[in-house]
């Protein structure tokens, strides 16, 4: 099995949904015609699914397709919804992975165990990065 299938039957399995049922909302929310029988093929490895499909499989299980694709480790998608008066629909406005990265070192940083030295060493670090980066010494 690859590692979209295998990713792709675990989020199912998560939503304890059958593949007939899978497809029937597939079909429902975005007016399409698949069947259990292709899910099936996907999940085991038999076919993969073209780009649009799986766009929509990715937009069903609040994930992105580079997590389907097994690119990304981080299943949950950070997301807020939208104030917008206009917004009817309720969609979803998601954040960067920049943003979301940030987020993590942030919680990260701000443990009890990280000192105030530890701080500082990691700015020094920061700012040497950057350095090098400007000067394309990561390339």
């Amino acid at each position: 099995m690859n590692i979209t299938g295998t990713i792709l039957k675990n989020l199912r399995i998560k939503r304890n949904i059958t593949l007939d049922q899978l497809a029937a909302k597939l079909n429902e929310m975005f007016d399409i015609n698949i069947t259990g029988s292709m899910l099936s093929k996907w999940e085991t490895g038999k076919a993969a699914p073209v780009y649009d499909h799986l766009k929509r499989l990715a937009s069903y299980y609040d994930v992105t397709t580079d997590f389907l694709l097994g690119f990304d480790q981080y299943e949950n998608l950070t997301c807020i919804n939208s104030d917008n008066n206009l917004d009817i629909t309720n969609n979803k406005i998601r954040y960067s992975k920049k943003q979301n990265n940030i987020k993590i070192i942030t919680e990260l940083l701000e443990d009890d165990k990280i000192t105030n030295k530890d701080l500082l060493f990691i700015q020094d670090f920061i700012h040497l990065f950057i350095s090098r980066k400007d000067k394309n010494l990561y390339r």
